[in-house]
C-alpha cells in the first residue's frame, strides 16, 4: 500500500513539474500575439474606447508559481504596453498551464493599468500582480 501511495505521488509531482517546463515565458511570441488579439477584440465588442495595443516592450517574469494549493502552473508577467489612442502603461498578465481549451495547452490572461472599467482584476490591476 505504502509503495503504492509514493508511486502514485511520484507520477502526480513529475507531470506538474513536466507542465512548468511547457509553460511559454512571458516574452514568447505566441503569448504576446495572444493577449494583443484579446485586447483588440474586447476593445471592438465590449470597451469602446479607441485603445489598442500597438507594441509590447519591457517584458518581464515577476513570478513563477508551480506549487501551493493548486495543481494548475501559473507565470505572472509585467510588460509596458504602447497603446494607439493613449500613453503607454503597464500590462500586467498571467499565463496558465492546462488552462487552453478542453484543459489542453495554455491560457493568458491580462490587464491594462488604467484600462479595467470594469475592475475585473481589482484596483489597478491587483489580482495580477
Amino acid at each position: 500500500m505504502r509503495l503504492a501511495v509514493t508511486a502514485s505521488l511520484a507520477f502526480c509531482c513529475s507531470t506538474m513539474m513536466a507542465a512548468a517546463g511547457e509553460l511559454p515565458g512571458c516574452d514568447n511570441p505566441s503569448v504576446i500575439s495572444t493577449l494583443s488579439s484579446r485586447q483588440a477584440w474586447a476593445e471592438a465588442h465590449t470597451w469602446k474606447d479607441g485603445v489598442t495595443i500597438a507594441v509590447v516592450d519591457h517584458v518581464g517574469e515577476r513570478r513563477l508559481v508551480t506549487e501551493g494549493f493548486s495543481a494548475i502552473d501559473r507565470r505572472y508577467c509585467a510588460a509596458r504596453a504602447a497603446l494607439t489612442a493613449a500613453r503607454p502603461t503597464a500590462l500586467y498578465y498571467v499565463v496558465s498551464a492546462g488552462e487552453g481549451f478542453a484543459g489542453y495547452g495554455w491560457n493568458v490572461e491580462f490587464c491594462l493599468s488604467g484600462h479595467d472599467p470594469y475592475r475585473v482584476y481589482g484596483a489597478d490591476c491587483q489580482v495580477l500582480k
